[in-house]
Order: C-alpha cells, then sequence, then structure tokens
C-alpha cells in the first residue's frame, strides 16, 4: 500500500489525488496538509480523509510514502525539497518548479536523497497519448511537414483573483497550458529550439502572459508553432494538427482525453485513414497514480521522472525570454 500525504487543500487535489485514489488498488490517501490547518481539518471532513494537519504534520506521518505537492509551482522546490530530506517521495501538480533552475532543484534532491520525484503530467499515462505518440512515430504520416499546438482555456475560465494571474506564484499561460505542449513535443519529437515568442501580457500583473505564441523547431528543423493561452473563445482548445506528405494528424482534448479526445488521420485527398475515440471510463489521474504505485514498488523508469521533466522548464524559460518576459 501506497501511502498519500497532500500538501494543499484546493479543488485539483481533490480532483487530482482523492477522488482517483479511491478507484486505484493499492494507494490510499492518509493525511491532508494544509497552512491553514483548520482548512486541511474541513478538507477532511468533507472527503472523509482519516487525518489532518499542517505540512509538517504530513511528512512526520510514517504512514505517507508519496507526498503531492497541490500547491503554486512557486513554492515546489522549497517544499518538495523538504518533503525529500524527509524520506518521502514526492509528487508535483505541473509544472515540475517555477523555472529550469529550481527544477532541476528538485531532481538533484531526490538523486541526493535516494527518494523519487515526479511532475503530474498525468496525461503521459492515458492510452490515447500512447496511441497519439505511436501514431506519430509509425510512418503513417510521411515526412512531417509542421506541427501546431493550440492549448487555449475559454476566456471564461481565468479571472481576476485566479491564481494562475499572479506573478508572486509563477502564474501564466505558458506555465499552466503551455508546459503540457512542451513535454508533448518533447515525448514526440525531442528537444526544440524556440526561435521567437510574443505575448500578449496582462495589465494588471504585467508578469504575466495571457497569450503566448512561440515559433519553436523540433529535431531535424521541422517548424512547430505552440500557442498557450487564457483568450481561447467559448469552446477552447486542446489541439495537435500535424502535417506530413502523406497525411496529416489532428488530436483533440489532448491535455485531459477523457474530456472526449479524438484522433484523425486524413490523405491529401480528405480520405479518413485512421480515427480513434475515446472511452470517457479511463481516466488520466487513476492511470497516473497506477504508475506511481507501480514505479514505486518496482523501482521501473518513469516518464514523470523529475529528471525529464527538467527539460520542459528550461524549455518553458526560453519561450518566455524569446517574448520578452523572465521566466519565473
Amino acid at each position: 500500500m501506497i501511502g498519500v500525504g497532500i500538501l494543499g487543500a484546493g479543488g485539483i487535489a481533490e480532483r487530482a489525488m482523492v477522488e482517483p485514489a479511491r478507484t486505484v488498488d493499492g494507494v490510499e490517501v492518509v493525511r491532508i496538509g494544509a497552512r491553514d490547518p483548520e482548512r486541511a481539518r474541513a478538507f477532511a471532513e468533507r472527503l472523509d480523509l482519516p487525518a489532518w494537519g499542517d505540512y509538517d504534520a504530513v511528512f512526520s506521518d510514517p504512514r505517507v510514502d508519496l507526498v503531492y505537492l497541490a500547491l503554486p509551482p512557486i513554492v515546489h522546490a522549497e517544499w518538495a525539497t523538504r518533503a525529500l530530506e524527509a524520506g518521502k517521495h514526492v509528487l508535483c501538480e505541473k509544472p515540475l518548479s517555477a523555472n529550469g533552475t529550481t527544477a532541476a532543484a528538485i531532481a538533484d534532491t531526490a538523486d541526493a536523497s535516494g527518494r523519487r520525484a515526479f511532475v503530474g503530467f498525468h496525461y503521459r499515462l492515458h492510452p490515447f497519448i500512447a496511441e497519439l505518440l505511436a501514431t506519430i512515430g509509425s510512418g503513417i504520416l510521411g515526412d512531417i511537414q509542421r506541427v501546431a499546438v493550440d492549448f487555449s482555456i475559454p476566456h471564461f475560465v481565468v479571472k481576476p483573483g485566479n491564481i494562475r494571474l499572479d506573478g508572486d506564484l509563477a502564474g501564466g499561460a505558458v506555465m499552466d497550458v503551455g508546459c503540457y505542449a512542451v513535454d508533448l513535443l518533447r515525448a514526440a519529437w525531442g528537444e526544440p529550439e524556440v526561435v521567437a515568442a510574443s505575448a500578449r501580457t496582462y495589465d494588471a500583473d504585467p508578469r504575466i502572459d495571457l497569450q503566448t505564441d512561440a515559433d519553436l523547431r523540433l529535431p531535424g528543423g521541422v517548424p512547430a508553432s505552440v500557442r498557450a493561452s487564457f483568450l481561447g473563445d467559448d469552446a477552447g482548445a486542446m489541439e495537435v494538427r500535424v502535417d506530413g506528405r502523406a497525411a496529416s494528424l489532428v488530436a483533440t482534448s489532448v491535455i485531459v482525453p477523457q474530456w472526449g479526445a479524438t484522433l484523425t488521420v486524413t490523405s491529401p485527398d480528405g480520405a479518413v485513414v485512421r480515427e480513434l475515440a475515446v472511452d470517457p471510463a479511463e481516466n488520466s489521474y487513476s492511470r497516473q497514480l497506477e504508475h506511481l504505485r507501480d514505479v514505486l514498488s518496482t523501482g521501473a523508469d518513469s516518464i514523470l521522472d523529475a529528471r525529464r521533466a527538467v527539460g520542459t522548464m528550461r524549455a518553458v524559460d526560453a519561450i518566455y525570454r524569446a517574448a520578452g518576459l523572465q521566466p519565473r
């Protein structure tokens, strides 16, 4: 049994850890911790969790094997380090940390402590993403000509007061949804080079990008565009398009496949070569927990490993610099 302790009593903790843990054998949430213990108590009582307290109560609980950081990325390095040094494994809610430097510090501390650190790119564990990556790598598209990623949150979702609009908490569109795009590009093609970027910033905090458009170059010289946005239309977008000489691929709902992801491959004459739709019963957060249970039990490698995620944060830093903004 993997005992999980949570730092942070927000909605993501319930959605990404408490609910899926109830469907996965061998994983149990044993304690919730918050800066305000009373908030943790209310969270525990509402969700019928066995124990609550402050952050130190999580670190000192011998039943806790894995600490999940459901906290803003600006504090991930501090609390991940403390958890690792307390002998716990760590899962950081994405992104791994505020920037490439602090992300590397988490990976270094994990190595030094003999514990594991992971980033919560849950989507990577969904079978749909495995199919997407396999299709891209299969050769069915022919020589890749261009890749376009549009991860845009509907304009009415991220409003004033949201932590994603707070520069002190390492907010911004690239930090929130753009990191998924970078992670996916790295998984499919390898390390991208940032060519150029432009950002539309938030009037109330110019450190925050409401929308960033970046041009990247993938290995082999393939051009890629990435849009990360809080200004999407009413439907938003979680779309990846890959144009090859032999066929084109469009995938939707990539970040959260269980929301109705589809994959369509069409030939130049418009004929459908391949179609795939997701079973909504497949939950990416549950698959993530199953994966972590297994790798912690066996010592196997993980695609969520913090060391790999450092590269994603370094690419995020490069996008911000290219857009004239500072890394977080």
